[in-house]
């Protein structure tokens, strides 16, 4: 039985989506994100 992911992603697009497949002709896309959130860690 197949499964399905959803994911959310919120940002802006640094670059074009490229969509490639695996062997076994699973899809791929891999892109690039831009986000303005700041993350700190409590090393600093």
């Amino acid at each position: 039985m197949a499964s399905f992911n959803k994911v959310i992603l919120l940002g802006n697009l640094t670059r074009d989506p490229e969509v490639r497949y695996t062997p076994k002709g699973s899809a791929v896309c891999d892109l690039g994100i831009a986000v303005n959130r700041v993350y700190t860690t409590e090393g600093g």
